[in-house]
C-alpha cells in the first residue's frame, strides 16, 4: 500500500488493468493508460514537445479524439499527471482521474479521495 511514494505521490504506483474505486466504495473501472506529471510544463512558452512544433500540439495525441475534453483541461491532466479509465457500464467511455484524486493505490486497487461524479469526463 502507497500513500506517498515520493514527488510523484501513488500514482507512481499505478498500472493498466487496476481497479478504480471512488470514495464512496463505488467501482468506477479500470486503469487505461497512466500518464506521470510533466514538471517542464508550467507553460507552452520556451517549451519544446517530442517533435518539435507547437507546444501543446502533442497534448492532444495523450486523449482520445472524442474524450470531449477541453483543450485547457487536457493542458492541465499533462502538467499533473493522470490516469485514464475505461468507466464500467454501456455508453459510459473514460474517466480522467488527476494525480492529486489519488488518495492511495492498494494492491490491484486505486482508490480515490473523491467520487465518481466529479471526475473529468
Amino acid at each position: 500500500m502507497s500513500a506517498f511514494t515520493g514527488p510523484e505521490g501513488p500514482i507512481r504506483d499505478v498500472a493498466n488493468g487496476m481497479t478504480v474505486v471512488d470514495a464512496t466504495g463505488e467501482t468506477v473501472g479500470f486503469v487505461d493508460e497512466m500518464r506521470m506529471a510533466d514538471a517542464g510544463a508550467v507553460t507552452g512558452a520556451g517549451q519544446t514537445p517530442p517533435g518539435g512544433g507547437n507546444p501543446f500540439a502533442w497534448v492532444a495525441k495523450l486523449f482520445s479524439t472524442d474524450s470531449g475534453l477541453s483543450a485547457q483541461a487536457q493542458e492541465h491532466l499533462a502538467r499533473g499527471g493522470f490516469i485514464r479509465v475505461d468507466a464500467n457500464g454501456p455508453f459510459t467511455g473514460h474517466r480522467y482521474v488527476e494525480a492529486d484524486q489519488i488518495a492511495v493505490v492498494a494492491g490491484d486497487e486505486v482508490l480515490l479521495s473523491v467520487a465518481a461524479d466529479e471526475l473529468l469526463r
